[in-house]
C-alpha cells in the first residue's frame, strides 16, 4: 500500500483529535482512488476504523460525563439497525452495474457520486456556525426517525455520521456542544462496530494486516491530536478541514462524472 495512504492515516487521526470529528470521512476516497480498493469493501474498512477511532476518542468525554445515554439510545436504536441490514442484506443484492439505456453505470461509480456529495455537505456543515443551545423541547422522536437516514447513508458509504449527528443533538435533544459530540462519539462508535460486524456475518473479507497498520495509525494520531488541542485554535482548524473536505467532493464528483 502506498506510504501516503498511511500518513492520510495519521492525518485522519490528528484531525479527529483535536476538532473532534470529520477525519475519517476522507478514508472512503483515500482507500480507493490510492489504495485500489473496491467502493463496496472501502465503505467497510471506513466503518471499521471509525468505530476504533471514535471508541477511543469518546473515553474521556464518558469519564467527563458528557455523554447522554438517553439520546444514544434514542438515536441509536433505528440506526443500529438500519446500519446492518444495509449492509448485510441490501448491499449485496445491488447489481454491479445499472443499465440506463444507452449507458451503464457501475455500482462503485454510483457509490462515489453518493459519497461526493455526502463530502460536500459535510464540508458545508464545518463551515457552518454551530447552533447555539436554546431553551426548546426536546424531541427524542425525531432523532429516533433521522436515526434511519443517518443508517442508510451510513451503511452504504461507510461515514460515521457526525457532522449529521452532532447538529441534531443539539438542535433535537437540547445538548449543549460539547455534551453533543461526545453523544456524537459513542454513536460512530457502536454504529461502525454494526456495520463491520454485518459485513463479517455475510463473509466479507478484510485485508486484515493493512486494516489493523491503518487504523492503530489513526488511533496514534487521535492520541497526539488530543494532546495537542489545547494548544491550536480548533475553530480554524475546522474550517481548514471543512474546505479540504468541500474541495475534495468537488474532487470525487468530477472524477466519477468524467470517468
Amino acid at each position: 500500500m502506498s506510504v501516503l495512504l498511511y500518513i492520510i492515516a495519521v492525518l485522519m487521526g490528528l484531525s479527529l483529535g483535536l476538532i473532534g470529528a470529520g477525519g475519517a470521512i476522507v478514508a472512503v476516497p483515500a482507500f480507493v482512488y490510492l489504495g485500489g480498493i473496491p467502493p463496496t469493501v472501502a465503505s467497510g474498512y471506513a466503518l471499521f476504523v471509525a468505530a476504533v477511532a471514535t471508541a477511543i476518542g469518546s473515553v474521556q468525554y464518558i469519564r467527563q460525563r458528557l455523554v447522554d445515554w438517553r439520546s444514544v439510545l434514542a438515536f441509536g436504536a433505528t440506526t443500529l439497525l438500519t446500519i446492518a441490514l444495509v449492509r448485510r442484506f441490501v448491499l449485496p443484492l445491488l447489481p454491479e452495474q445499472f443499465d440506463l439505456g444507452t449507458t451503464t453505470v457501475q455500482l462503485g461509480t454510483v457509490l462515489m457520486l453518493g459519497f461526493g456529495a455526502i463530502l460536500m455537505g459535510a464540508g458545508a456543515a464545518m463551515l457552518r456556525k454551530q447552533p447555539a443551545v436554546m431553551a426548546h423541547p426536546t424531541h427524542l422522536a425525531r432523532l429516533t426517525i433521522f436515526g434511519l437516514i443517518i443508517g442508510v447513508v451510513s451503511g452504504f458509504l461507510g461515514v460515521g455520521g457526525g457532522f449529521l449527528m452532532t447538529p441534531a443533538l443539539v438542535l433535537w435533544a437540547n445538548l449543549e456542544m460539547k455534551k453533543a459530540v461526545g453523544t456524537s462519539l459513542v454513536l460512530i462508535a457502536v454504529n461502525g462496530a454494526a456495520g463491520v460486524a454485518a459485513d463479517l456475518a455475510g463473509n466479507a473479507s478484510y485485508d486484515w494486516p493493512f486494516l489493523l497498520t491503518f487504523t492503530g495509525l489513526t488511533s496514534a494520531g487521535i492520541i497526539a491530536g488530543t494532546l495537542l488541542a489545547a494548544r491550536v485554535d480548533g475553530q480554524r482548524l475546522k474550517a481548514g478541514f471543512g474546505y479540504f473536505v468541500l474541495i475534495l467532493g468537488i474532487a470525487v464528483l468530477l472524477r466519477e462524472s468524467l470517468s
